[in-house]
């Protein structure tokens, strides 16, 4: 009988110790699954944060990258229309006097030579060295007037107004100093026929006073 209580009580004892095992078990896998589940939570929630950064952060650089291209393109039109500016010439240059007289010297300068081939007096060594002269002159001109042309024609060359007021003058200066050069040359050639002739008429002078044929 003492036995039997015996195994009984003990029996019992070994059910509560097994509940209490069993009851730790499943508080601990219910704790485990609540902290599992706080941190999936946490998770999800850093997860849609950082979604949500992600969106802003695209639409922010889609709206710089729009920024950017809209500053290039405007860029690229004010660069454009700058240098379709610098191929217009200013109106105020175009009637520049300086234009006109370079024209008028160019004009000038073949008249003048083309006036030393009715001289009398001229042997074929000068004539010859004449048109050397003429031409080397006239194909400086010629030099001069298509720098005129690009400084003063719509679409040919990029300068600011102040660039092209400058070669204009310096195509001034160098037409003048051929025109210049042109009356001085030919008034030199004048001089020397006329000295020329002169001499001779003193010698047929002297010729006949001294009864020479």
């Amino acid at each position: 009988m003492e036995s039997t209580k015996l195994k009984v009580i003990m029996f019992c004892l070994f059910c509560l110790a097994a509940a209490s095992v069993k009851a730790q078990t499943f508080a601990e896998w219910f704790s485990q699954k609540k902290t599992q589940i706080k941190y999936l939570t946490q998770q999800i929630a850093a997860l849609q944060q950082y979604g949500a950064y992600i969106k802003q952060g695209y639409a922010i650089s889609q709206n710089d990258l729009g920024s950017i291209g809209g500053y290039i393109k405007g860029e690229y039109g004010l660069h454009n229309d700058y240098y379709t500016s610098l191929k217009t010439v200013n109106p105020a240059i175009k009637g520049n006097s300086k234009t006109d007289s370079i024209m008028a010297y160019a004009a000038q300068i073949p008249t003048r030579f083309a006036r030393l081939k009715n001289l009398r007096g001229l042997d074929d060594d000068s004539r010859s060295y004449l048109a050397d002269v003429r031409e080397k002159v006239l194909d400086d001109c010629n030099k001069d007037l298509s720098k005129l042309q690009l400084v003063m024609t719509d679409g040919t060359v990029q300068m600011t107004d102040d660039e092209r007021l400058k070669r204009l003058d310096e195509i001034y200066v160098c037409m003048k100093d051929k025109y210049a050069f042109t009356l001085s040359f030919c008034t030199e050639v004048r001089t020397l026929l006329l000295q020329k002739q002169q001499e001779l008429n003193d010698i047929n002078t002297l010729k006949r006073l001294n009864g020479i044929d």
